[in-house]
């Protein structure tokens, strides 16, 4: 298994959209049985942690940097 730039950026998509599904079903399951969704506590973490969320970004976009930069 060799890991290139498309398949790193393919592995990471698909991580991404996992975590999105997961949020938006789990979001759907609990407003349907009367919970406050995760993904009000995800929100209070990011606005409550601005630098790490920054912090993450920047990563994420250094590391697709190293791997797209001609």
């Amino acid at each position: 298994m060799t890991f290139n730039p498309p398949a790193v950026l393919s592995l990471i998509a698909t991580a991404g959209s996992l975590f999105a599904f997961l949020l938006m079903l789990e979001e759907s399951i609990a407003l349907a049985r009367g919970r406050d969704p995760m993904s009000n506590s995800v929100r209070a973490v990011v606005r409550r942690f601005p630098r790490v969320t920054y912090a993450f970004a920047v990563l994420i976009g250094m590391l697709l940097g190293h791997l797209f930069w001609p």
